[in-house]
Parts: C-alpha cells; sequence; structure tokens
C-alpha cells in the first residue's frame, strides 16, 4: 500500500534530490523514498552512534593512560637497569686486613657486609681523600672513591624519584 506527501521543499533541496536520482537512474518517488528510509534509520540509530562515539571516546581516553603508564614503566625500568649496573661496580674492598677483597656496591648498600668474611661495611661509607694521580688504586681498604660513591647515590637517588613520581600518578 502507499500514501501520497505533499511537501514543499527549499529549491536546494529539490536540486539535491533531483542530482541524487540522475546519479542512480531512479525516479523522483524512488530517490524521495530511499532518502527518507535512509534519514529515518540514522535518525533512530542516532542513540547508538553517540553510545559509540562515548565508548570510543572512554577507550581513547585509557590508552593515553596505558600508554603514559607504559612510558613511566620504561623509565623505572631504564633507572633500575642503571642501579643495577652501578651496584655491580666495585666500589672498594673489605676493610678487614686479612680479607681485602673487592666490595660492590651491592654489598654495601643491600647486604652491609662482605660476602666472603661478612666484615660490616659500615667504615666503607667513610669517603676516601683524593689521591694525587699517580696512586690510581681507589679501592683500597678503608673506605670508597667519592665518584663511585656518588654515582651509586645518583642512580639510588633516581631510582627513589621515580619511584615517587610513579606512585603519584
Amino acid at each position: 500500500m502507499s500514501q501520497v506527501i505533499y511537501a514543499r521543499v527549499p529549491d536546494v533541496l529539490k536540486d539535491a534530490v533531483d542530482e541524487y536520482r540522475t546519479e542512480r537512474g531512479t525516479t523522483l518517488t524512488s530517490a524521495v523514498v530511499d532518502l527518507l528510509e535512509r534519514g529515518l534509520v540514522s535518525t533512530s540509530d542516532a542513540p547508538s552512534v553517540a553510545e559509540l562515539e562515548l565508548s570510543l571516546a572512554t577507550t581513547s581516553a585509557q590508552k593515553t593512560e596505558a600508554e603514559a603508564s607504559l612510558r613511566s614503566a620504561r623509565l623505572e625500568l631504564q633507572t633500575l637497569r642503571s642501579l643495577s649496573e652501578r651496584t655491580s661496580q666495585t666500589l672498594g674492598r673489605c676493610p678487614r686486613p686479612d680479607c681485602s677483597r673487592p666490595i660492590t656496591g651491592y654489598d654495601l648498600l643491600v647486604t652491609g657486609h662482605c660476602p666472603y668474611c661478612k666484615q660490616a661495611l659500615t667504615d666503607l661509607l667513610r669517603l676516601k681523600a683524593p689521591q694525587p694521580e699517580a696512586d690510581s688504586d681507589q679501592s683500597r681498604p678503608g673506605g670508597v672513591s667519592e665518584r663511585d660513591f656518588l654515582l651509586l647515590l645518583g642512580a639510588l637517588g633516581a631510582v627513589v624519584g621515580v619511584a615517587y613520581l610513579t606512585s603519584k600518578s
């Protein structure tokens, strides 16, 4: 069954419908029916489109947050790798005269004792006085070189800073 709809439309709309009809090789009636059906479907789908747009916006925000977390995690991993490299370096020698084995940053900051003789390493926290260039042995008993100690503390500070910033986000 068909019905007749009489409606006045602006010239611009009539011209657009005529162009649509010509492109598809249909009658004016078929073109108007097709365009009205499409418009009604589009109108009925509008809530779905709005939901999809909201979902897209939410997903985009989650993606941005995940990317920021990933950047933060990569920075933290890089800092931890740097700290790991620093703690594996030899900082000095065991202060116990009969041991004098190499002490690493890990031994000094984590375990607090010589891995060989179990001597406490609190004496190593005393920095060595700068030595003349002729005496380049920076790892003798009684302390660590100021340069190595400061590098180790800098790496440790970076790890603490990254951990702090990560906890704030």
